[in-house]
């Protein structure tokens, strides 16, 4: 394997034109030098494609909130029609490996599946070769980064959680880049998977999955790729942003990092609100309550909830009582038949409601319309909550920054409004008495 990582590297050198090892992971890395140093990057956009879960079965056909971690699914969602899943591309280690990942903001890891994995799950995906790559380094327990594999080069295995999947991996150090031409990288933590259970991964359109919580959700802080970037100092702001297409929009969805992007703002201005847990790595808000055409549920009582923006997650996710509640008050009628009267449905964050309307929680498949809730009830210590997840996420923008520990919300400027982004955020985002 050490071996195989000097001619990696050594290729690199040969492209870099006879450049020094520095300069050479310097030119790699995305951090070229200049006479004035190394310069930030500007905003840097990630393209998200999206394609339809595979079916393989009915339970392959439920609409669930594939990268939940410890979140079980409530009774009643087998007919539901598959969901759409959002990815884009990475690119790890010297010269880089492609991988198709989902960006996943409720997950702090990077999982790729091993080239030694022999699971089908891993098998009908890219796989990632370590010892390719010439700024990979084998880890050998995952709070000891320092440590050496010793004469029997042991290595601690880890076991995660996704949704109803499982991932057991070894841990490698490898150079993760956002773009092809090695935009925006950082030396990571990896979670090299070598088992991976067929449901959900074996169904997935991508290879694996970047988690961009904070260090709180990640096995370490080194496993944090949002932190490796802001310590390497590549970005210009320490803050990324979210914006969701609507079908008809005629453009990809997108992450931008290092800013957010005005243009996809149709708010007067961006609400702000401090996270509720950052030592947990969730990017959640304080919940007052949920309103149905603007009038109050109670269903967070007077304690309130917490609410995690989730892009990993398709649907409106809840406790089982909340959700249960909340289809009964909606009545969407499985004919479609009362679409066109259906109730708005919002989120109070700091005496706001963030409206959606049944365009956004409705799917509507062949000629059956199904409310896009799904029971997910999330053990302590990270729940109960709440999960925002594509519903939300589409209608409004959303902005993740790390250094104030805040995020913020506004209205999704979309083509496919049929009126002034004004009017729009006027209706859909209201006080709430």
């Amino acid at each position: 394997a050490m071996a195989r990582r000097l001619l990696a590297l050594v290729a690199v050198l040969g492209a870099c034109g006879g450049c020094g090892v520095a300069d050479a992971l310097a030119v790699h890395s995305g951090r070229g030098r200049s006479a004035a140093g190394d310069a930030k990057a500007p905003t840097f956009r990630v393209r998200l494609r999206s394609s339809r879960l595979q079916e393989s079965g009915r339970r392959s056909r439920r609409m669930r909130a594939l990268l939940q971690v410890g979140a079980s699914e409530g009774a009643g969602a087998a007919k539901r029609p598959a969901a759409d899943l959002l990815f884009g591309s990475i690119y790890v280690g010297l010269p880089p490996q492609e991988f198709s990942v989902a960006f996943d903001t409720g997950s702090g890891n990077i999982i790729l599946p091993s080239r030694q994995c022999q699971s089908l799950a891993c098998l009908s995906h890219h796989t990632y070769n370590s010892e390719l790559s010439g700024s990979a380094r084998d880890l050998a327990r995952v709070d000891y980064l320092t440590a050496g594999l010793g004469e029997l080069k042991t290595r601690e295995t880890v076991r995660l959680a996704i949704g109803a999947g499982k991932v057991t991996g070894r841990l490698t150090s490898d150079r993760v880049c956002l773009g092809p031409e090695e935009n925006l990288c950082a030396q990571t933590g990896i979670v090299d998977a070598l088992q991976m259970s067929d449901e959900p991964f074996g169904l997935l359109p991508y290879d694996g999955i970047l988690g961009l919580g904070m260090p709180g959700i990640s096995l370490r802080k080194h496993f944090n790729f949002m932190g490796n970037l802001a310590g390497a100092g590549v970005l210009d702001t320490d803050r990324f942003a979210v914006w969701l297409a609507m079908e008809g929009d005629g453009e990809d969805s997108e992450i931008t990092f290092g800013s957010e992007d005005n243009a996809r703002v149709g708010s007067p201005e961006v609400m702000w609100q401090r996270l509720a847990r950052p030592e947990m790595g969730m990017w959640d808000l304080h919940m007052a309550d949920v309103v149905i055409d603007g009038s109050r549920t109670g269903l967070c009582h007077e304690r309130g909830c917490v609410a995690a923006f989730d892009t990993g997650t398709n649907v409106i996710g809840g406790p089982s009582e909340m959700v249960n509640t909340l289809v009964a008050k909606l009545g969407v009628a499985e004919d479609c038949s009362n679409l066109n009267e259906l109730p708005t449905m919002g989120f109070v964050f700091g005496g706001i409601a963030y409206n959606l309307e049944a365009s956004d929680y409705v799917q509507k498949s062949g000629q059956k319309c199904f409310p896009m809730l799904m029971a997910i009830d999330v053990p302590p210590p990270k729940g109960p909550m709440v999960s925002l997840g594509t519903p939300f996420l589409r209608r409004f923008y959303t902005i993740y920054d790390r250094p104030t520990l805040k995020m913020g919300l506004a209205l999704a400027k979309h083509k496919t409004d049929k009126e002034p982004a004004e009017k729009v955020s006027a209706k859909l985002i209201t006080k709430v008495l």
